[in-house]
């Protein structure tokens, strides 16, 4: 199969943790790729904590692949965005994250939509001038709340620095969550790794065969191009950074099975 799955984290699920103690715990536990936020580890704006982190990751062999933003289109425009691109840039992050604006994909007209497309083009525009790839994930109440909503507006764009990341969605069924991996797959750059119930998080453990059999397949299609996708924790089911090995472990197994299958 053509898609090699990155083992890493999300950094905002300790953010009562240093940058130094996730580092730290990531290379104990064998992760190769951590995404950072931009609200408590690396601000936005603070270049010089950015590179910082940048030689916290190098020293550990772990690669500072993509900065978790909370940028928002319809919030501040590609003016306000350069200075998230920058900071990406500093951290040596080669994808930033953004969200799909302030509104579900439903209240959105036809006129909302293109507007948001045009600001979309122009953020994308600045991450290029960053070799910076922009990712935007499947959050509610934006215009990627829904995955037909998502593939179209990423068609509208039509941008090639504008991709995706996936997630599973604990609010829909199986079948939805299936369907959307599909469909997500060909722009996918990193996926958000959990095993969620609603608003009940469980061991990650717990989701192997929905994980393994149903989320994982769409990804390794042989249809896909060779590419590197991360496979990012998000989120211990109880919080603890003691869980990150053992959750390590659980994730590492699961690439371990795709790779042979």
């Amino acid at each position: 199969m053509p898609v090699t799955f990155i083992p890493g984290l999300v950094s905002i699920s300790f953010r009562k943790h240093t940058p130094e103690e996730i580092v730290k715990a990531c290379a104990d536990a064998g992760l190769r790729y951590i995404e950072w936020g931009s609200d408590v580890h690396v601000p936005a704006g603070n270049e010089a904590r950015a590179r910082e982190v940048r030689a916290l990751c190098a020293s550990a062999g772990i690669a500072p692949g993509a900065y978790g933003s909370y940028f928002r289109l319809g919030q501040g425009g590609p003016e306000s965005f350069k200075v998230f691109a920058a900071t990406a840039e500093a951290l040596g992050a080669r994808v930033i994250r953004i969200w799909g604006g302030t509104l579900p994909s439903g209240k959105l007209n036809s006129s909302a939509r293109e507007a948001l497309a045009g600001e979309a083009r122009a953020v994308c525009a600045v991450a290029k001038e960053h070799g910076l790839t922009v990712t935007l994930e499947c959050h509610s109440d934006t215009v990627t709340d829904e995955y037909h909503s998502a593939i179209e507006f990423l068609r509208a764009v039509d941008r090639p620095e504008l991709k995706l990341y996936w997630q599973p969605s604990q609010f829909h069924t199986e079948s939805y969550n299936r369907d959307a991996a599909a469909a997500y797959a060909p722009y996918t750059v990193n996926i958000h790794t959990f095993t969620w119930e609603v608003d009940r998080r469980l061991p990650l453990e717990a989701g192997e065969r929905l994980w393994n059999e149903v989320y994982l397949p769409p990804f390794r299609s042989p249809a896909l191009p060779d590419r590197q996708t991360g496979l990012l924790l998000e989120f211990m089911h109880d919080d603890r950074l003691e869980t990150l090995a053992s959750a390590a472990q659980t994730l590492k197994g699961w690439i371990r099975r795709q790779e042979a299958d």
